[in-house]
């Protein structure tokens, strides 16, 4: 699965809390989120780095993707990790050729158009603050 990847210069937190305003400041939403570490921590008792995974959908988009095919509600809300440490937040998104695929055309129009969103937010930030954008394939999860 191909991957894109941002690099911001900031702490986690930091870098959580600008890509949650950013994706607010391009109408999506985040109704869930899944704190990833955290769960490692309560759970099996191991530390591991900030990682966090942030549902984004805009309930216009879901509405008319779920309306014409209930399974579009595997898809969105559309998950973004974010994670780092003390000096770097790294954000992934899966790319939009991962998302081609799709063969039901009333699911793959709304998710592309998230994902267009997603990645405009993404990039905002990339450009306010010197954030890398890198293009990386990553392990086939499939």
């Amino acid at each position: 699965m191909v991957m894109l990847t941002f690099r911001i210069p900031e702490p986690h937190q930091v870098g959580l809390r600008m890509v949650r305003n950013a994706l607010a400041r391009h109408g999506l939403r985040t109704p869930a989120e899944l704190n990833i570490a955290a769960r490692i921590k309560q759970e099996l008792g191991a530390g591991v780095a900030p990682c966090v995974v942030l549902y984004v959908d805009d309930p216009a988009v879901l509405l008319e993707a779920v309306v014409f095919n209930r399974g579009a509600a595997l898809l969105i809300p559309h998950p973004v990790v974010v994670t780092g440490g003390e000096r770097e937040t790294e954000v992934l998104l899966r790319s939009s050729e991962s998302l081609a695929g799709i063969t039901q055309e009333s699911v793959r129009g709304p998710l592309l158009d998230l994902h267009r969103r997603i990645f405009l937010a993404l990039e905002g930030i990339a450009e306010r603050h010197e954030a890398h954008l890198n293009i990386s394939p990553s392990l086939d999860v499939r």
